[in-house]
């Protein structure tokens, strides 16, 4: 749960003075969510044939170019957010951000304490992402997890949250499965 003072802070750092007119506004978009699933189905596959062919081209050097591209990404859209230091706060507004294309939660082991795991001087946090639109192209196209685009999705958490805390960072795979990821995030 978000504090009072918290959301004065987000007021005060996005405060403008465009005013919208509740007339202004539509009240059902257009076209309809369910007329854009064929478009949808149409680019995740799109998507697929991209990673397939740069994966033919770029051989293993795919994902280090995906991955520096979702990286430049995640830095270029954190940059209208509020910087912190709380690791757990950066993560709550990268859920925000990616709600309806990705959901991730923090996990623990049972044997910790906290979230925010410091072991073998390294600071780390679990994040399991359960739905998701990479997951879902790539089991759409009968590509492996782990791959290029997987690269770009890592590469722009890793951005967003090193823009959002200062802090280095790195993603890595703990486990792939068809309905849910384990990723283990490493900040420096």
């Amino acid at each position: 749960m978000m504090s009072a003072g918290y959301i004065d802070e987000l007021h005060e750092a996005f405060h403008s003075d465009l005013v919208y007119r509740s007339e202004e506004i539509p009240l059902e978009c257009s076209p309809r969510p369910k007329e854009m699933e064929q478009t949808l189905h149409g680019v995740m596959k799109l998507n697929g044939l991209v990673i397939r062919s740069l994966e033919e081209i770029a051989g293993r050097g795919a994902n280090a170019v995906t991955y520096r591209a979702g990286k430049k990404f995640g830095h270029e859209v954190a940059k209208y957010f509020q910087k912190r230091e709380d690791v757990e706060g950066a993560l709550h507004e990268l859920s925000d951000l990616l709600r309806g294309q990705y959901s991730f939660e923090v996990w623990k082991p049972e044997d910790k304490e906290t979230f925010i795991i410091e072991e073998n001087g390294e600071t780390f946090i679990y994040l399991v992402f359960h739905d998701c639109i990479v997951r879902q192209t790539l089991r759409r196209n009968g590509l492996d997890q782990g791959g290029p685009l997987c690269q770009t999705l890592f590469g722009y958490v890793v951005g967003a949250i090193e823009e959002i805390t200062g802090r280095k960072a790195k993603l890595e795979i703990v486990h792939t499965g068809p309905n849910a990821c384990l990723k283990k995030l490493v900040l420096k």
